[in-house]
């Protein structure tokens, strides 16, 4: 199956990972992504532990080799003369730049997107940043706790009694990163369209409120301020965490015939349940403490995949809180095709999440390339699409262009 973008062609200069991680799902798709990295160094990812295998750490991050698939890699500097030169000679041949530098800079540089769309006026230039082009916060630099903060998730995120809980694993990140691949694929059907191109501002603050925030359109609606522990902190049956014998589960009170704590009463067997005090959200968060008791004790007798799968059948929706490992040997995304392996030149074998939907019944991820190591395709890139000679490329790199 061909990649649904193979006819588009990207430039990654990010130092970011949401911009690594939009330039990456672009390049899952088949987009024919480059990716460049300072000179010496490169991406600061490539040297966040853990380090698989032996051999060059800068290579062998998994941070770096996670996000950064199915791109080839070269090494730049935009700020040097001769940086700058090459640089324009690759955007006269794009159609999307990603990139993550703080408003202003790439201006600085003569490379900002008035000067980007002189050389080349179909140009899409997707500029993340964690608080986008414009606005008072403009400049100030970010990273993924900051985000949640000046977002608003962390108000209401965790207990009542205990302090903010974010989310791990830089999720609003990833959040930015597809909010920058929905505006990029919207921009190249207009680009399709119009020949014209534009510049994509998006900010990591912004991809926080923009992810259907309750609380912020119960504020909007309402006016009521939801703190921490507003939905969770007696919310046995609404999403609570209960162990089994051998792992938790997740409840819901998602029923049949619009009773589902009687549904839940004749699953379990207990007629306890059936009592109107816990006949509505009201009232089992009044009594929360006493059917916590009876739902731990009655889940105490099951194994949590047993039970998801008997409740699961009667129509009561659970989910059995899987560990890493059981999510990467879960039969139902193996059956559905939903994981993807690449072949690392260094480190082996590695496997990856999928698209996160299917085409054509088939996972459309084109996986084709492991991350680069760094500057691996310079010779490729400069040297059999640029035209310059091994003489030249010696010089650039001796001094430290690339």
């Amino acid at each position: 199956m061909l990649g649904l973008l193979d006819d588009v062609r990207v430039l990654e200069l990010t130092h970011s990972l949401s911009g690594a991680f939009c330039a990456k799902l672009l390049a899952d798709q088949g987009a024919d992504t480059i990716k460049i990295e300072a000179p010496g160094r490169g991406d600061a990812a490539r040297y966040e532990p853990p380090f698989l295998g032996d051999g060059e750490p800068a290579n062998h991050s998994s941070l770096f080799l996670a996000f950064n698939t199915n791109k080839r890699g070269v090494t730049l500097d935009v700020s040097t003369p001769s940086g700058r030169e090459l640089f324009l000679h690759l955007v006269a041949e794009r159609d999307v730049v990603i990139e993550s530098f703080t408003p202003g800079y790439l201006d600085e540089l003569g490379l900002g997107a008035d000067a980007l769309h002189q050389i080349n006026p179909g140009l899409i230039i997707t500029s993340i940043t964690p608080f986008g082009q414009t606005g008072p916060y403009r400049h100030y630099r970010g990273a993924d706790l900051i985000a949640q903060a000046m977002g608003g998730f962390l108000y209401t995120t965790g207990q009542s009694d205990r302090p903010p809980m974010g989310t791990a694993l830089e999720q609003t990140e990833v959040v930015a990163a597809r909010n920058g691949v929905i505006a990029t694929m919207a921009a190249l059907l207009q680009q399709r369209d119009t020949g014209r191109g534009q510049q994509i501002d998006v900010s990591v603050m912004e991809a926080v409120v923009s992810t259907p925030p309750n609380f912020i359109h119960q504020y909007s609606f309402t006016g009521v301020i939801a703190g921490r522990g507003f939905f969770s902190d007696r919310a046995v049956m609404d999403g609570m965490h209960i162990p089994t014998r051998d792992s938790e589960v997740t409840l819901t009170t998602a029923g049949t015939g619009g009773n589902p704590m009687e549904t839940w009463a004749d699953f379990l067997e207990e007629p306890r349940l059936r009592h109107e005090k816990f006949s509505s959200a009201q009232g089992r968060a009044e009594n929360w403490a006493e059917l916590l008791q009876i739902m731990r004790a009655k889940l105490a007798e099951w194994k949590a995949h047993e039970f998801m799968q008997q409740a699961m059948d009667q129509r009561l929706v659970v989910g059995v809180v899987q560990s890493p490992e059981e999510v990467a040997h879960c039969s139902h995304l193996a059956a559905r095709g939903s994981l993807v392996t690449y072949e690392h030149p260094e480190v082996g074998a590695l496997n990856y999440p999928g698209a996160g939907f299917l085409m054509g019944g088939e996972n459309p991820v084109v996986a084709h390339r492991a991350a680069p190591r760094l500057g691996e395709h310079n010779q490729e890139v400069y040297g059999g699409e640029l035209g310059l000679s091994a003489a030249e490329l010696g010089v650039l790199r001796a001094a430290g262009v690339i």
